[in-house]
């Protein structure tokens, strides 16, 4: 696993490094400032973000060591790791064009839709609802789903924990309140001039996405020192 995270590394940066993983390295003050301000706000390994962010091509020496084996605790290594490695990789490459963050939140959002599809084709078929009453409920639990996932994912370094946990999911359904209200009537419309419920289902969540990003990335899991002040 290593071997194929260090391959990958290759995406990023040329240079020919062994461990870009490593947390033990020294590097030059002068070196480290005129990268620093380059350096992603969110990801994983600073060893392997410097070399990807630094203006020119650093001059490094390798110096190597073997661990011994463990006899305590356990390898950080989990699918946490494994996705704050893979947003790494991607702020490097496509994050001046688009924001990783936005890339995440659509993601989970991709995931809030199945869910919405989901609770949405359970309530017309098995409960047998009206679209309006089941468009909104299915709008609640993708919403709910949302707010989770991308506390966990996307807000990793921002994660709201305790009460705070729940009054950022308050802020969260206060703040997706306006997309929401137009999900539910673009998507009755649709729906009313004899569309499926399934294009009207992902037109209704596609008019809120932007929207919902922007306004919960300001409000929701704004930075603690914006939130103290």
């Amino acid at each position: 696993m290593s071997r194929f995270a260090t391959r990958l590394s290759r995406l990023v940066f040329r240079a020919d490094l062994k461990d870009p993983m490593s947390g033990f390295f020294m590097i030059r003050r002068d070196t480290f400032m005129a990268t620093a301000r380059r350096v992603s706000s969110i990801g994983f390994k600073i060893l392997l973000d410097i070399f990807a962010s630094a203006p020119i091509a650093l001059k490094f020496r390798e110096v190597p060591f073997e661990f011994r084996g463990r006899f305590a605790g356990e390898s950080k290594l989990d699918s946490v790791a494994m996705w704050d490695y893979g947003v790494l990789l991607l702020d490097k490459l496509i994050g001046h064009i688009v924001p990783v963050r936005f890339v995440m939140f659509a993601m989970v959002g991709g995931l809030g839709l199945g869910i919405h599809l989901a609770v949405l084709a359970t309530m017309l078929d098995v409960t047998h609802a009206t679209f309006d009453v089941s468009q909104t409920i299915a709008t609640v639990a993708a919403m709910t789903g949302n707010f989770l996932l991308n506390n966990y994912l996307t807000y990793r370094d921002k994660r709201l924990q305790g009460m705070r946990l729940i009054g950022g999911l308050l802020s969260f359904y206060a703040v997706c309140s306006v997309g929401a209200i137009a999900n539910i009537g673009l998507a009755s419309y649709i729906f009313q001039n004899n569309y499926s419920w399934w294009l009207s289902g992902i037109a209704g969540v596609a008019i809120s996405v932007v929207w919902n990003y922007a306004a919960t990335s300001t409000f929701t899991w704004r930075s603690r020192g914006n939130a103290s002040r």
